[in-house]
């Protein structure tokens, strides 16, 4: 990430932090497709900035992403925010969770399955990471802000039908394997 980017956003950041008398850091991590942001606080206070279902972060990267486009209008840097690293590790269960449980009650079993409590972010992952496997679709379903991912056999697999089908929630999901 260029260095008029990086400062740009630490002065972005930097009032909204101290309005909240929150120390911070930010550690700039290049994935290839994008930068990670994650910010580093106390962890007792995380919760200020991630919110219920992650609202808190989400609007924080919204508007980091526009004041930056707004002060630097060629800059097309891809991004996304993180707090301690909390993001990176639903991904992680989502990225290697999801694809077992597909395999095991999609594909072996014939059951669709209903995944609830993902962002749009993490269903597109999900999308990518399915996108290859010929025997299942994926698809998204639902309005805005409760949307659901559906992930079912293709019709030539066969299919136990939407009557069956297995829902997870994706906080117990991680819970779970927080557990392991």
């Amino acid at each position: 990430m260029p260095q008029e980017t990086q400062q740009l956003m630490n002065d972005i950041l930097a009032p909204l932090f101290a309005a909240l008398q929150l120390p911070f850091q930010i550690e700039y991590i290049d994935e290839g497709h994008q930068w990670r942001l994650n910010i580093q606080v106390d962890s007792e206070k995380e919760a200020i900035l991630i919110g219920n279902g992650h609202e808190v972060l989400d609007s924080l990267q919204h508007f980091t992403r526009v004041a930056l486009h707004k002060k630097l209008p060629t800059d097309f840097t891809h991004f996304i925010l993180d707090v301690n690293n909390i993001r990176s590790r639903r991904e992680h269960v989502i990225t290697s969770v999801i694809p077992q449980i597909a395999k095991k009650d999609v594909q072996n079993e014939g059951h669709t399955i209903i995944l609830v409590g993902l962002s749009g972010y993490e269903r597109r992952l999900i999308h990518q990471d399915l996108v290859e496997v010929s025997s299942l679709e994926t698809t998204s379903v639902g309005p805005r802000f409760n949307r659901k991912l559906i992930i079912r056999p293709t019709t030539d697999t066969g299919s136990r039908g939407i009557d069956n089908a297995k829902i997870y929630e994706i906080e117990k999901l991680i819970a779970q394997v927080g557990q392991l």
